[in-house]
């Protein structure tokens, strides 16, 4: 893929200063995630790995929202194996950010949820707007987090807190995740992508071998453990299981039909 700054499709790209700014373009879907959102930002990172001339990303959303989570009506309409398709799609995407050899800076404008959290999660760096607000809500559709978001959350946040986030779903301000370590820098909504790109930019121009090597490091000391990958995958079983229950399609349902989920524990 050659990374222009006229790409149609989800997203929009532009270059500046060894900088590449990513927006997530689906505003009147609050830039909710779908497979082909998924594919898209997959071959942005593939492509950003093989171009020496960027040296730092900023992943940002149009409009009033960072990403509002997974796309519902993809789920909706989706089989088993198209979801397991998806989120194990969506969960190389969230490995792809970490591990990419660049710095990448989430730019959060509004709301940051599900997969859009998720993929913030994965990001190195978080520039936010004061007023934006994170969460994991899939426990109210009978789902839980399949992006990585279990396993990322706490380990931002030890597990007691991540349980508390996930089990009610509830979202928290752009001032709490500050306090959790989640957020590097608060600003306005007006300032946020200035301030983001002068921090992308900062990055870009150091010295690019020992900046991977630092995230590497980083990485591999706050994030690596002999059972990470196992707590990945166990992830995307239990989320499995849950979309192919019952509870799982009410939920799904009941989002879509602007109701209120009627869950039985099957």
């Amino acid at each position: 893929m050659v990374l222009t700054e006229d790409n149609a499709g989800r997203l929009t790209l532009d270059r500046s200063d060894g900088v590449l700014t990513v927006s997530l373009n689906r505003p009147a879907k609050y830039n909710a995630i779908d497979s082909t959102t998924v594919h898209e930002l997959r071959r942005v990172f593939v492509s950003v790995g093989d171009d020496a001339s960027i040296g730092a990303v900023v992943i940002t959303g149009f409009g009033k929202a960072f990403a509002a989570g997974a796309d519902l009506g993809e789920y909706a309409v989706a089989d088993a194996q198209a979801f397991a398709a998806l989120t194990e799609n969506a969960n190389e995407l969230c490995r792809e950010i970490r591990e990419s050899p660049v710095p990448v800076i989430a730019a959060v404008n509004g709301v940051a949820l599900g997969g859009g959290f998720e993929v913030v999660l994965s990001c190195d760096l978080v520039v936010a707007a004061e007023s934006a607000r994170f969460g994991l809500p899939e426990i109210k559709l009978g789902l839980i987090p399949g992006w990585g978001g279990t396993q990322r959350l706490a380990q931002y946040v030890g597990p007691n807190r991540a349980k508390q986030l996930i089990f009610t779903g509830e979202t928290i301000t752009a001032h709490e995740a500050a306090a959790a370590g989640i957020v590097n820098r608060m600003t306005t909504a007006e300032e946020l992508l200035e301030v983001a790109g002068t921090l992308a930019a900062s990055c870009a121009s150091g010295p690019r071998l020992a900046i991977a090597a630092a995230k590497r490091a980083v990485d591999g000391g706050a994030f690596g453990s002999p059972t990470a990958s196992t707590g990945f995958a166990l992830e995307q079983s239990e989320l499995r299981g849950l979309f192919a229950s019952s509870d799982g399609q009410e939920g799904i349902a009941a989002f879509l039909a602007k109701r209120p989920a009627d869950f039985t524990g099957r």
